[in-house]
């Protein structure tokens, strides 16, 4: 019998549906130019952002770093979940308390349409030049690109010496059994539905030949799972021999130990999914403008940008971002040049309008 681990729960990669009306008002922009050491001494701002490995690598290559630069003084806020994130914003909104927060695209599609949210001022924001277009704003202008969350294929490394050229491993009669799904409530079984329905013919708006094509993985599957630690057990068990749609970086604790037998690629003829993470801005922030943009044009430094990468394996949007050569070699690091060639950018607003109909219909499909 194949033993069904069920994992459910709304993390980073949970997919939120948006709510109310759409809001919006400008930030002031008195600072156009880079901060320069101390320009910002006394000056405070709270920012409010993951308690996980990206994170702490936050306060470490970002914070702390702004802190040195501008003497202002940054208190990081560090929780579990985009959804507690949404949650701490709403719950304040009447006395606002943070000034930026990191988060994923769907959360700051539904700050931006609870109104909870000001417009930036990109022109305050300088590096914000260097970012490819595409990456550059979005949840209707209320959001700063920050950094591209990247997913593709983690494959067993005993089972393939080399990396597959295809999520069509998962449907591989041979890997029957031994092979893990995202979970139904995560955005990955959303990218696990548009891959297949490219694979059978149909696209983003014509989901239902994708859907047929996953029922044939209905019984198929050892794990449905999105928790990194008990993946990484199967991995190491020689249980599985691949797990998609899913984010190498999940497992970058993992990978690097041989004992893991655990692989991960971008490099899929489908190409790879990106979803852009976001800053934003909280309307009515209680912090100094001037200090906020020149903490989100800090974030966007090509140095800070290449840092950020190289610890957390997060895909770079500043095209100037500089990778050390440890860094440039890694197959989990997409450069600025594979993004641009291969990342297949998620359309939230679009998906947010379909995910209840899709999380059904892909349950009925694969559970």
């Amino acid at each position: 019998m194949i033993d069904k681990i069920f994992n459910i729960r709304v993390g980073r990669r949970g997919f939120l549906a948006g709510s109310a009306a759409m809001a919006a008002s400008a930030l002031p922009s008195p600072l156009i130019k880079s901060a320069s050491s101390q320009e910002f001494a006394g000056k405070q701002i709270r920012v409010l952002t993951w308690s996980d490995p990206t994170g702490q690598a936050a306060v470490k290559h970002i914070m702390q770093t702004f802190e040195a630069k501008t003497g202002a003084k940054v208190i990081a806020d560090l929780t579990g979940t985009t959804s507690d994130m949404i949650a701490k914003i709403k719950a304040s909104a009447s006395k606002p308390q943070f000034d930026v927060v990191i988060l994923s695209g769907f959360g700051a599609d539904a700050l931006a349409e609870a109104g909870l949210l000001e417009k930036p001022d990109t022109s305050a924001v300088p590096n914000l030049s260097r970012v490819d277009s595409k990456y550059q704003t979005g949840a209707n202008g209320h959001g700063i690109g920050y950094f591209l969350w990247s997913d593709g294929l983690i494959y067993n490394t005993k089972r393939y010496p080399t990396p597959p050229k295809s999520y069509d491993v998962l449907w591989d009669p041979a890997n029957e059994g031994k092979i893990v799904l995202p979970t139904p409530d995560n955005l990955n079984a959303l990218e696990l539905i548009i891959v297949a329905a490219k694979a059978a013919g149909g696209d983003l708006k014509n989901p239902d030949p994708g859907f047929e094509l996953l029922k044939k993985l209905k019984g198929k599957s050892l794990a449905i799972a999105t928790n990194s630690n008990q993946i990484a057990d199967l991995f190491r068990s020689d249980s599985v021999n691949a797990a998609g749609v899913i984010s190498p970086l999940t497992f970058s604790a993992f990978i690097p130990k041989p004992e893991f037998n655990m692989g991960g690629t971008y490099d899929l003829a489908e190409g790879f999914f990106v979803d852009l993470q976001y800053m934003v801005v909280p309307k009515g922030h209680p912090g100094d403008a001037a200090t906020v943009n020149a903490f989100l044009n800090h974030a966007l430094d090509p140095v800070v940008q290449g840092k950020m990468a190289e610890e957390v394996w997060y895909g770079p949007i500043n095209q100037d971002a500089i990778l050390s050569d440890k860094a440039k070699k890694s197959p989990f690091i997409p450069s600025p040049e594979v993004i641009k060639e291969r990342a297949n950018r998620l359309d939230s607003a679009f998906l947010a309008s379909v995910r209840d109909d899709w999380i059904q219909r892909y349950t009925d499909a694969v559970m």
